[in-house]
C-alpha cells in the first residue's frame, strides 16, 4: 500500500482539487492521511465530504508547528509499506501513482520524476511551465544515482523534491523523521540524508508522472531570502555528517553554496 502524507495549512481552496486527482489514480492500493496543521480557514468543512466517501481517506489536526511536524504525525498513522509526501496543492496525473510504484525495486530505492506548474487547469499541457521563477526552464538535473560520487550532485541544489518522491518505510526507519525546526529546505535536507544514508535516487522522466504543481499566491518559494535562509541552516547542520564521510568534493560544494546563497540572501536584503 501507498501511504499519501498531505501536510496542510490554510489550503481549504486547493486541497480538493488534490484528492480528486489522488481518488482518480489508475493504481487503487493507496490511503491518504492529511495532517491540517492548524489551519484557520475551511480545510476541515472541505475534506469531510471526502472521508465520508472514502474509507481510505483519514484527516487529523494539529497546533501550527510546520509541514515537517506535520508529514512526522502523518507517518505515525501511516499503514503502507510505500511513502508519498505531496503538499496540499498539488495534483497528479491519472497513472502517476502506478508507474513510479513500478520502478521501486530495492529496500533502499526512490524513485522520483519531473515538476510542471500550472495556474488554472492542470490538464492543459500547452500551459505547463517548468517554473514560476526566473527563467522558463527545468530547474531539475534529472540526476540517478548514490553513493560518494552522487553526493556532491545532489548537494548542487534541491535535484528530487520529497512531494515528487516515493520511497519506502525501509528508508524513513533508517533516516529518521523530518528536522521539524527548519519550515522550508526540510523536504531536501530528508533527501540529503537518504543520499548519506546509501538510498538509490532513479529519476523517472516521463509525463505520466509528472508532479503538477498549482501557481498561488501562497507558494512557500516565492519568498526567495527567507527559502535562502532556511537552506543555509539546512545546509550548516548537515555539514558535520558530510564531513564526517571524509567527501573532499561534497565538502567543497556544500561550501560554495552556503557562500552563494549567503550572497544572494544579501542582495535580496538590500
Amino acid at each position: 500500500m501507498v501511504s499519501v502524507l498531505i501536510p496542510c495549512y490554510n489550503y481549504g481552496h486547493l486541497i480538493a482539487d488534490t484528492l480528486q486527482a489522488i481518488s482518480r489514480q489508475t493504481y487503487t492500493g493507496w490511503e491518504v492521511i492529511i495532517v491540517d496543521d492548524g489551519s484557520t480557514d475551511n480545510t476541515a468543512l472541505v475534506v469531510q465530504p471526502f472521508i465520508e466517501k472514502d474509507s481510505r481517506i483519514s484527516y487529523y489536526r494539529q497546533a501550527n508547528a510546520g509541514p515537517s511536524e506535520a508529514r512526522k504525525k502523518a507517518i505515525g498513522y501511516a499503514k503502507g509499506s510505500l511513502y508519498s509526501s505531496p503538499d496540499a496543492d498539488y495534483q497528479f496525473r491519472r497513472q502517476k501513482v502506478r508507474d513510479i510504484t513500478a520502478l521501486l525495486a530495492g529496500p533502499k530505492r526512490m524513485v522520483y520524476g519531473s515538476v510542471r506548474y500550472f495556474r488554472d487547469n492542470p490538464h492543459d499541457k500547452t500551459k505547463w511551465t517548468y517554473t514560476y521563477w526566473g527563467k522558463n526552464k527545468e530547474w531539475m538535473p534529472g540526476i540517478s544515482g548514490k553513493g560518494p560520487a552522487f553526493l556532491p550532485l545532489a548537494l548542487k541544489g534541491s535535484f528530487g523534491p520529497v512531494n515528487s518522491c516515493l520511497f519506502r518505510r525501509s528508508v524513513f526507519e533508517k533516516v529518521g523523521n523530518w528536522n521539524t525546526s527548519l519550515r522550508a529546505a526540510e523536504d531536501y535536507l530528508f533527501v540529503l540524508k537518504c543520499v548519506l544514508a546509501g538510498s538509490y535516487f532513479l529519476y523517472h522522466e516521463e509525463p505520466g508522472s509528472y508532479a503538477l504543481v498549482r501557481i498561488h499566491g501562497n507558494n512557500t518559494s516565492r519568498d526567495a531570502k527567507w527559502v535562502h535562509e532556511q537552506e543555509i541552516k539546512m545546509r550548516l547542520e548537515i555539514a558535520a555528517e558530510i564531513e564526517s564521510a571524509g567527501n573532499i568534493e561534497a565538502i567543497e560544494t556544500n561550501r560554495n553554496a552556503i557562500k552563494a546563497l549567503s550572497l544572494m540572501t544579501k542582495k535580496l536584503a538590500e
